[in-house]
């Protein structure tokens, strides 16, 4: 089988630390696959004391022991975990934004995620201090099934989408250790013959039932961070993946993540004049045989 590649990059910029990572995709066209970004979601956890509160009502500064019953709500948080937000635009030209709390928020709820494909994402971190964590989920959408005409009454009915199927994936840059603890990549995939799901997708079939990958198989990595990767220099990571050990638990559909986490403490305050990492990257699957 002919290998059609089709290349899509998103474009990944850390405002407010400078940093930039491109991110490109690759997978086969011919078996109708499609991979791309289709979320991001942010937290920071609060480590400083300080706290301004405001009014959900009006919106004025508020104390919290002057709240009266019947008051509106008065709502305090870290002065110094303000500013972080994650800012996208769809392939439709949709723009799409979340800040960064105490709890995880993403652009779209995870249910959504496959429907959502992004063009870029910036994700800008204007809180003092570090500590923010982020990540950036791509979407795989596996092959249809394919099958080889037969050329004869005895010839058995052959769909050519069955294979074992690898994942490359890879990382390089530059900085990590100026502000970030940990950088990760981990997947989940529902395959077919396992679990509830075992037919192959089909051309409609755009996003998992109720839009939840089921967990047929997963995987997660430390790329940076805990003795793996350390340091600020340059560097490169790569991992050849296989997302199926038997060729007929062919792929359905994929969750990939990127996911970085700042190192944390009150006292790490964020210097805009260094940057977290300049990254470029590659998520590639292929059915083993057609790799090129």
């Amino acid at each position: 089988m002919k290998l059609l590649v089709f290349l899509f990059s998103v474009f990944i910029v850390i405002s407010a630390s400078g940093t930039t990572t491109d991110i490109q995709t690759v997978v086969d066209s011919v078996t109708g696959e499609q991979l791309y970004a289709c979320n991001a979601r942010i937290r920071h956890i609060s480590t400083g004391s300080e706290q301004e509160c405001f009014s959900l009502s009006t919106g004025e500064v508020c104390h919290p022991e002057n709240i009266k019953p019947g008051d509106a709500a008065c709502v305090c948080r870290s002065k110094s975990n303000h500013g972080d937000l994650l800012v996208a635009e769809t392939k439709n030209g949709k723009v799409q934004s979340v800040a960064g709390g105490p709890e995880w928020d993403s652009l779209v709820p995870s249910t959504e995620s496959f429907g959502n494909q992004l063009r870029n994402i910036d994700i800008a971190l204007g809180s003092e201090s570090l500590g923010a964590e982020y990540a950036v989920t791509f979407c795989y959408a596996g092959p249809e099934e394919l099958l080889k005409q037969k050329t004869s009454k005895d010839e058995q009915v052959q769909d050519l989408s069955e294979g074992k199927y690898r994942l490359d994936v890879s990382l390089a840059g530059s900085n990590y250790g100026r502000a970030l603890d940990e950088v990760s990549f981990a997947y989940v995939c529902d395959q077919r013959d396992r679990g509830n799901h075992t037919q192959p997708r089909k051309k409609s079939d755009t996003a998992p039932p109720s839009g939840r990958v089921e967990d047929d198989s997963s995987y997660e990595t430390l790329f940076f961070g805990a003795g793996a990767n350390s340091g600020d220099a340059v560097r490169f990571v790569k991992e050849e993946l296989i997302l199926n050990q038997d060729s007929s638990q062919v792929p359905r559909f994929c969750v990939f993540e990127f996911k970085f986490r700042e190192k944390s403490g009150a006292k790490l305050k964020r210097d805009p004049k260094h940057s977290s990492g300049n990254f470029t990257g590659k998520i590639r699957v292929c059915k083993q045989g057609s790799c090129p």
